[in-house]
């Protein structure tokens, strides 16, 4: 273990095109019929857990990030990606974890609000249409809720995991799986986009920031993925056909260029702007990993190299210091350290990063004792325990497919 106590010391042998190994095939574009043996394995074996013995943890609440909608957003995907036979019979079962009939009205986002459990079964009711095997509102009704949450705008923070950007994503994903042209308005979306880029504007020229657009949440600039800029910024971008090009040049690309310049000599990022924590963490939510997917978009979006070499450096930082002790879960473990090599492999096509993506799935699927030092608080579910490493094992079987669960799109 390391001297911060934060992290494992990577135990795995860093790839080479040499490397006799039983992860990758021999074309290296994929993984191994070795490895996609023992991940079906473990899928099989962990979804029987977590339906069973598990089932009760998994009804704590209705939201992705620790609820039941978690696994109805994995069945959802499963139906989605595979577009066999059985696409009814994932739709069925995601079913019964979509919880629409208690929600409260008062969050917003995809992933802790409304927006998620309405937005996955807005996705099933058009995929499953009038058969009568479902029993959800029709598609378009749902997509009316779904609009109707803006009315909590004004009142939400602008962070992923319970604001606005979080509210986007939900908006995003119903677009990107409902095949009805523009089935959220575009002028709908523009209003969520324009909202998030008012409160930077504003809230930077409060504080004088060097950054043209500047966010807080619970009173601190947080720069990571999950309440931060980067979570923020990520999110504008895969919106960004609703962004003039005057506010793409003049307001995002700026403030993504100073909040990479927050970068730490190490590679890695605070999770906070003047953080006192330091050069500590390294996962999703707060450092490099979070910073991936970021960097990724805006090579995409301005053809800019330096972008790209930024996300590849964090690569290097992931590789060196991403076991976390915290576990293996996808907000601050190792599953969703996994996701960065994903992205950077999809971008590159390098099988370095596809490699090194199926090491730390090992990680999470072994199990070694004493690898897991925090247990989570809510050990089931998608963003803290164990669906979160069932849907990593489901997306490196295809890694040109694979999606960070509810944040990329």
């Amino acid at each position: 273990m390391s001297g911060r106590d934060t992290f494992f010391e990577n135990p795995y042998e860093d790839y080479s095109s040499n490397l006799q190994n039983s992860i990758l095939n021999d074309s290296k574009d994929g993984i191994s019929d070795v490895l996609r043996e023992k991940l079906e394995n473990f899928k099989a074996s962990k979804v029987h857990l977590l339906t069973t013995k598990l089932e009760t943890e998994l009804f704590c609440d209705g939201t992705v990030y620790t609820g039941s909608s978690g696994l109805a957003l994995y069945y959802t995907f499963n139906c989605l990606l595979n577009k066999n036979q059985t696409c009814t019979e994932h739709l069925q079962r995601a079913i019964k974890y979509v919880d629409i009939e208690h929600l409260k009205g008062r969050r917003i986002s995809f992933l802790c609000g409304d927006a998620g459990p309405l937005a996955i079964a807005t996705v099933i009711s058009y995929k499953l249409g009038n058969r009568q095997l479902n029993p959800l509102p029709d598609y378009k009704e749902l997509v009316q809720r779904v609009i109707k949450l803006a009315s909590l705008l004004n009142e939400s923070p602008d962070e992923i995991l319970y604001g606005k950007a979080g509210y986007l994503f939900a908006l995003l994903f119903i677009n990107k799986h409902v095949s009805s042209k523009d089935i959220i308005p575009i002028h709908h979306i523009e209003k969520v986009v324009n909202a998030l880029i008012s409160s930077g504007k504003q809230f930077s020229l409060q504080m004088k920031a060097e950054s043209p657009l500047l966010w807080q949440w619970h009173e601190k600039i947080y720069l990571g993925a999950a309440h931060g800029m980067a979570g923020i910024l990520y999110m504008l971008l895969q919106a960004r056909c609703c962004i003039t090009g005057n506010d793409l040049r003049v307001f995002i690309k700026p403030s993504i260029d100073w909040l990479l310049g927050c970068r730490l000599s190490s590679g890695n990022f605070p999770s906070s702007l003047r953080s006192s924590s330091g050069d500590k963490l390294v996962q999703w939510c707060h450092g490099a990993p979070g910073f991936v997917p970021l960097c990724i978009a805006a090579y995409q979006a301005f053809e800019d190299d330096k972008y790209l070499k930024i996300a590849t450096q964090c690569g290097e930082v992931i590789w060196q210091r991403g076991l976390c002790t915290k576990g293996y879960s996808l907000c601050h473990g190792v599953s969703g350290n996994a996701y960065a090599f994903l992205q950077l492999y999809q971008v590159t096509k390098k099988p370095v990063h596809l490699y090194r993506a199926c090491c730390f799935m090992e990680w999470c699927a072994v199990e070694r004792p004493g690898t897991e030092l925090h247990r989570p608080d809510r050990p089931a579910c998608l963003f803290e325990g164990l669906l979160g490493r069932i849907f990593l094992a489901e997306d490196i079987t295809r890694p040109m497919d694979s999606r960070f669960p509810a944040f990329c799109l």
